[in-house]
């Protein structure tokens, strides 16, 4: 059995810090996919081939305890622990490979770097969420627990928070889970941590006709996992501060989710304003960088334009940012200066599929 599985990255679009503390977060699953793709072959021996991270085929075997053992080192160990703790997650819910089964695993997240770029920097569109989701998923598969057809969508949902938990231990615990929500699913979604954290939510979105966005990448990437941790720190410190602002980020995101699901296009975009100045106001008080020096002169220009909103996408500091407006005439005035002074618009649509799954049989030579 080959099985060959995608999942597409994401933007938050609106909600990012908020959705931690039980806010919904309205993100986009964008048209860059993570491919995770599994082959049958004889014997015990495995491979995983991951271009964008190691520089060679790396192999490894399936212990008895369903358990991988690499024959790698160093550097390139670490930049295999994505792949180890699958591996391992999926062992505990007995779904891991038998021991002795050789496959070749190749992973291709190709899509999610700037490759106009000598440096091939990441865009920030999550590629280590849509890698989990594929790469599980794949191994589900193989599993027999899903498989590729479209009315298999509910299966693939119910996969959720094993996926978030996967992941957030990849992340040492940390993140909302978004990413993962949103590369499962598809499309424009509204996602929530519920119960004290403990029970995500998602729910499809449709996006009003009226209501614009363009991408534009700052020009260089940001750690997400670094601005949690200053954020919390500060937080020991400055609790009232903190509530007191996540509840107002916290009211302004439930509004943009009503506004979305009203197909009010001027109603989300007043909110996206409201929402980029608290959250600049978040990143001045706390010392998080949300807004860089870049996403400051990137949201300089959008001020100048009547009526275009800009804010960072997701943790900010860097990666990619959207223009909101309602009038495409503006937006567009807004990408051409901003291409002028050197920041380009990154050609991103919705991907309305979420994760794909296509199962074919080994053909014995």
């Amino acid at each position: 059995m080959n099985i060959a599985a995608s999942a597409p990255g994401k933007l938050v679009l609106l909600g990012e810090y908020a959705v931690l503390e039980g806010a919904p977060a309205v993100a986009m699953a964008v048209d860059r996919r993570a491919v995770a793709k599994l082959t049958a072959q004889p014997g015990p021996r495995c491979e995983v081939f991951a271009p964008d991270v190691l520089k060679a085929r790396t192999p490894f075997s399936i212990g008895s305890n369903g358990l991988p053992d690499w024959q790698a080192a160093g550097a390139d160990a670490a930049r295999l622990s994505l792949v180890d703790e699958v591996l391992r997650g999926l062992a505990d819910e007995g779904l891991a490979p038998a021991a002795g089964s050789g496959f070749n695993l190749a992973l291709d997240t190709s899509a999610f770097f700037d490759t106009q770029n000598a440096e091939r920097p990441k865009l920030g569109l999550g590629s280590s969420a849509a890698l989990t989701v594929a790469l599980a998923m794949a191994f589900v598969a193989r599993a027999g627990q899903t498989t590729g057809q479209a009315d298999d969508a509910a299966s693939h949902a119910s996969w959720l928070p094993r996926l978030l938990a996967l992941h957030r231990k990849f992340q040492g615990g940390q993140g909302s889970g978004v990413d993962v929500a949103t590369s499962l699913i598809g499309g424009v979604i509204a996602y929530q941590l519920n119960d004290g954290g403990t029970t995500p939510t998602a729910r499809p979105l449709s996006w009003p006709a009226g209501l614009h966005q363009r991408f534009i990448w700052s020009g260089r990437s940001a750690s997400t996992p670094k601005f949690l941790s200053i954020l919390r720190a500060w937080r020991l410190d400055h609790e009232a501060e903190y509530r007191t602002r996540m509840d107002a980020l916290s009211s302004i995101a439930s509004a943009a989710v009503e506004a979305l699901s009203a197909s009010d296009a001027a109603g989300f975009l007043s909110c996206a304003s409201s929402y980029a100045n608290d959250l600049r106001a978040l990143g001045l008080a706390s010392g998080v960088s949300i807004y860089s020096e870049e996403h400051v002169a990137i949201a300089a220009v959008a001020a100048s334009h009547e009526a275009v909103v800009y804010k960072p996408c997701g943790a900010g500091g860097g990666d990619v940012g959207v223009l909101f407006a309602t009038d495409p005439e503006r937006l567009t005035a807004a990408v051409a200066q901003l291409a002028a002074a050197g920041f380009a618009s990154v050609p991103l649509a919705v991907d309305t599929t979420g994760l794909r799954i296509a199962i074919t049989e080994s053909v014995e030579a």
